[in-house]
């Protein structure tokens, strides 16, 4: 018994070592086609440039990658950035940042937010406010006028220069609906990104203060 047991757990452990060997290198090539993606994304932003990427560099945390076109000119940063406090969890991010620290892009890379809710924070934070009411008038004359509509479009805004927090903590940006935990943790991870890359600045120090409301 003892020895037919030996044998299947010897075969067991030689399969899982097979397996392992076959698919590491698919698993690798899809992360590595995922990261450039997201790089693409995020420095690019639809935008038809050839480009190359220098070696990822890491720093507490933090990776970097520099892009920069054919010419050698730096199109940007895209800095991976992970913030733990969100709703369910971790929240990581890759933001994009052009050489003066303006926000290019950004992709949510991994989240374990509530789907429908934490999870719209890939598409809430690039879509700026119409600035249109769907507020019939009937509603209006019982209830009064709706809200002025806010903006939640991160794009294009620096936080060195932007007070990158949510709106009901005296920032700029407006927090997904029901979802104020999820939209600090993204804003925390994208200051953080910033201050990780360009030093520290104002922004980030209401940030921080922020962060355990």
């Amino acid at each position: 018994m003892v020895i037919v047991l030996t044998m299947i757990a010897v075969l067991a452990g030689a399969l899982l070592a097979w397996v392992n060997n076959v698919t590491s290198g698919p698993i690798e090539q899809i992360n590595s086609q995922a990261v450039e993606n997201g790089i693409k994304s995020v420095i690019l932003a639809g935008r038809d440039i050839e480009f190359r990427v220098d070696k990822p560099t890491e720093s507490e945390g933090f990776i970097f990658h520099n892009v920069y076109d054919m010419t050698g000119n730096l199109l940007g940063t895209a800095v991976e950035s992970t913030d733990k406090n969100g709703f369910g969890g971790s929240l990581k991010v890759m933001v994009g940042f052009d050489p003066e620290g303006r926000i290019l892009g950004y992709e949510v890379l991994e989240h374990s937010e509530t789907p429908g809710l934490g999870a719209r924070a890939n598409d809430w934070f690039r879509q700026s406010s119409t600035g249109k009411s769907e507020q019939s008038a009937v509603t209006t004359l019982f209830i009064g006028a709706p809200a002025k509509p806010g903006n939640h479009n991160i794009i294009g805004m620096n936080p060195g220069d932007d007070m990158m927090t949510v709106s009901k903590d005296g920032g700029q940006v407006d927090a997904i609906t029901a979802s104020t935990i999820t939209s600090k943790a993204f804003l925390r991870a994208v200051n953080a990104a910033y201050k990780a890359l360009f030093g520290y600045t104002a922004a980030d120090a209401v940030s921080g203060a922020s962060s355990q409301n």
